[in-house]
């Protein structure tokens, strides 16, 4: 690191020389040279882990974006962290190889799905309505529903490609559904290829969810 003395300040790249200002005096520093050569195993394994970072971080915004109405209503500022948390696991059960992983390739498995309805998108863990398991089947919604109280809650149909941050819903307000019974409405979106199924249950307070398996296609 120099110094330099010089009547005119001076900033940015000249050449192979930084210039800056640091505590009232300007700064010149050689630019560091970029390292030649083929990249080693470990830093290729942190390029992959970097990619597949990025891919879940995406993944996390399209979903926040595909929810936005409902995630605001929960005032947390912190929403964000913890469903790119989520992201981020729910990549890691992709059986598919290090740098190959997806969000999607991970909800395609069992592990992946268990992941995603075992969140609550709340923070504070009351007793709220969930969804424990739901299916398609000749064009209707087969819910199975843990409803601790009568309060009318909207199940929101949500399809989400994750690759083109892409997303469709449809909403259907229910307000007679009984706890422990398994409530079958008509579904209102088709099938789309590149596109994850999901059916969210929301209401005051609480926003929770899980991927669609379809027993028979239309």
């Amino acid at each position: 690191m120099g110094k330099v003395h010089s009547l005119f300040g001076m900033s940015g790249k000249i050449g192979d020389y930084v210039f800056y200002e640091l505590n009232g005096q300007q700064i010149m520093r050689k630019k560091p040279a970029k390292k030649k050569g083929p990249k080693t195993q470990a830093q290729k394994e942190v390029l992959l882990q970097n990619t597949e970072f990025g891919r879940a971080s995406t993944a996390g915004k399209t979903l926040r974006l595909a929810l936005s109405e409902e995630c605001n209503r929960l005032y947390d500022p912190y929403l964000y962290q913890r469903v790119s948390r989520l992201m981020l696991h729910i990549k890691s059960c992709d059986p598919a190889p290090v740098g190959l992983r997806t969000v999607s390739g991970g909800l395609a498995t069992d592990a992946g799905q268990e992941l995603f309805a075992r969140f609550h998108f709340q923070k504070k863990q009351k007793d709220f309505p969930h969804l424990r398991d739901t299916h398609f089947e000749k064009g209707q919604l087969h819910c199975d529903l843990s409803l601790p109280t009568n309060h009318p809650f909207t199940l929101i149909e949500l399809q989400i490609n994750f690759e083109k941050g892409q997303f469709r819903r449809a909403e259907q307000l229910i307000t007679d559904a009984k706890n422990n019974e398994t409530l079958i409405v008509k579904k209102a979106l088709r099938a789309k290829k590149g596109f994850v199924d999901f059916l969210m249950i929301s209401g005051e307070g609480f926003l929770q969810g899980v991927v669609v398996v379809r027993d028979c296609e239309d």
